[in-house]
């Protein structure tokens, strides 16, 4: 890739060197200013507060997790780029070629020396003792909760002491960037940097465009800052362009993402509540669902009834109290006054479904990752809800396959390689073997055409396939014959067949050579007609009769066409009923055949 960049920038510069260049405007965006840019908050939400009501909402938790497990479950691995690749044009290809199609050109294979260093770095842990692996997950989540992700690669840069000039650099480690802190810095168009300029060297050295372009210190230039680190004890962090990736999976946009939390804040804070309504009402310090309310003129009988009541509840609990309310002025009752209603009443359980179904709905998490089976209609229906999360890893792994590992990658200077997540869903081992029986079926059938099938050799596939090349050209007539005892051009039996092993020499005037008519067997001899035997080659023998003739009876009753004569009365036909008239060589063939299956058998 930089190889192609490379020579499109030249060529771009060569024929741009005679003329003045002018661009058109690129828009811009009047609510942006120049310098560093902050994240839209919506709601006047915090990004530490959508981090913290991800980590206390279960539901919301659960699904992030189960997502962030199926996307990084089965690991990774490198695959190549191309098989052969041209030299002259870059032009790629997926089979073997010996030269380039389009140019002629000379093809190389992948350099295997690329992946020495980068696999030796994904198995090291960085300086807060995490792997590759633990890294991608933290990078997962920053994705679903706040949509911007920020890998900050910690770069070793190797300085000459003469010209202070950084002659090349390594990636030491990979470090995840917290994005409640870290800052884009861009002009007014998004498009990054343009404001701060800063010193590989030395990083305290800081300046605007305005100002002078190199260093204080050691005199070398100053480069672009693109990104800054807010945290820290007051003291800004500047990373240059190559040092840190930024990456949004729901809404990419020119600066920062839109959080999906933030989009359901309103449903993450019910769910909140409605724990919170559980843990409470299931503690002692709850409140009472209700109070009997009694009125009586005789309140101290009442006291006495419900007393004796009581103790005889405690010794039988199934007794049942009959109970006898006494007023003077004739009035009086008993009233239930209920405090809450009970969670069937306030269909508790449907609205937590409802809710968990609009946060899981948005992540693409189908109930049954959650260990909710309950409401599944058979295997079909957990089949496809299987396939609804497959849908949604598979798009979220786009996200690394296609975007931030390409350009960790191309900050690694590795163009013949890529790095790929495998498919959370591992296939079926028949499945996969029937297709392997329709490829080489598929092969064979091409074979039959007259096409070349060659076996694909890919460590990272393991299905089986071909690639099909067409047949070299038969060479030009009059040339020496194919090897193999093929026909010559101008037809008739190959010179093997005529003199070599196993069949006698033709006699010149053509017919049977006598050792083959000496060595047939009668029923043959006499189902030939004599007129046959010394016919010279290209004249074809005599109508037989209207009868059915003797011998072995090959050909069913004679053909109305080859009547010679009117035969048992019937009127000769001009109908072509069994095409044309066989050639000598043909007769002789079906003679030989009918030797072989003497009559009776």
């Amino acid at each position: 890739m930089a190889e192609e960049q490379g020579r499109i920038s030249r060529f771009l510069s060569a024929i741009g060197s005679p003329f003045r260049r002018r661009e058109s405007p690129t828009p811009t965006m009047p609510l942006w200013s120049s310098g560093i840019q902050e994240p839209v908050m919506a709601q006047g939400i915090t990004l530490p507060a959508l981090f913290a009501v991800s980590n206390e909402s279960l539901i919301l938790r659960t699904v992030l997790s189960k997502l962030r497990q199926e996307m990084f479950r089965r690991g990774y691995y490198w695959e190549k780029r191309f098989t052969v690749k041209c030299t002259t044009c870059d032009e790629e290809y997926q089979q073997e070629m010996e030269t380039c199609k389009e140019c002629g050109g000379a093809v190389r294979k992948p350099d295997i020396d690329e992946l020495t260093y980068p696999k030796w770095l994904f198995k090291q842990e960085n300086s807060m003792e995490q792997s590759f692996h633990h890294l991608l997950h933290e990078v997962e989540n920053d994705l679903n909760i706040i949509d911007d992700a920020f890998l900050i690669l910690v770069k070793e840069y190797f300085i000459d002491p003469e010209t202070k000039e950084v002659q090349f650099y390594r990636v030491k480690e990979m470090v995840r960037g917290d994005p409640i802190f870290m800052r884009i810095v861009a002009d007014k168009r998004g498009v990054r940097g343009g404001r701060y300029k800063t010193c590989l060297i030395h990083r305290d050295q800081v300046k605007t465009h305005a100002e002078n372009d190199t260093c204080e210190i050691c005199g070398s230039d100053l480069h672009d800052v693109h990104y800054v680190n807010m945290a820290g004890s007051g003291k800004t962090q500047y990373f240059v362009e190559g040092e840190v990736l930024h990456v949004s999976k729901y809404n990419p946009s020119k600066l920062y993402g839109r959080s999906p939390v933030n989009t359901m804040w309103r449903q993450a804070m019910t769910l909140t509540a409605m724990d919170n309504y559980i843990y409470t009402a299931y503690q002692k310090r709850r409140i009472p669902k209700g109070v009997i309310s009694v009125t009586t003129d005789n309140l101290e009988s009442m006291k006495a009834f419900w007393k004796a009541t009581d103790e005889k509840l405690e010794r039988d609990p199934h007794y049942i109290p009959r109970v006898g309310i006494e007023s003077q002025s004739g009035r009086g009752g008993v009233n239930w006054i209920k405090f809450m209603d009970t969670l069937e009443e306030m269909q508790y359980i449907a609205v937590r479904d409802e809710i968990r179904n609009r946060i899981a709905a948005f992540y693409g998490v189908s109930s049954i990752f959650m260990v909710d089976n309950g409401k599944s209609g058979g295997l079909n229906n957990e089949g496809l809800q299987i396939l609804v999360t497959n849908r949604a890893v598979e798009f979220g792994q786009k996200v690394y396959t296609e975007v931030l590992f390409p350009r960790l990658l191309r900050q690694m200077n590795i163009h013949d390689w890529k790095l790929t997540l495998y498919p959370n869903e591992e296939e079926d081992e028949i499945t996969r073997l029937r297709r392997d029986e329709q490829e080489l079926n598929v092969a064979q059938r091409m074979a039959q055409l007259g096409f070349q099938p060659e076996l694909l050799e890919d460590p990272s596939n393991r299905d089986v396939r071909f690639v099909y090349r067409k047949p070299p050209p038969p060479p030009a007539p009059g040339g020496a014959p194919p090897p193999g005892g093929a026909p010559p051009p101008g037809g008739g039996m190959p010179p093997q067949m005529m003199g070599g092993r196993g069949m006698p020499p033709m006699p010149p005037g053509g017919g049977m050579p006598p050792q083959m008519m000496g060595g047939m067997p009668p029923q043959m001899m006499g189902g030939m007609p004599p007129q046959s035997r010394q016919l010279p080659p290209g004249i074809a023998p005599p109508l037989q009769p209207g009868s059915e003739g003797r011998g072995i009876r090959n050909r069913g009753p004679v053909a109305p066409q080859r009547r010679g004569t009117m035969g048992s009365g019937s009127p000769i036909s001009s109908v072509q009923q069994r095409g044309p008239e066989p050639s000598m060589m043909q007769n002789v063939s079906n003679a030989l055949l009918n030797a072989r299956r003497p009559r009776g058998r």
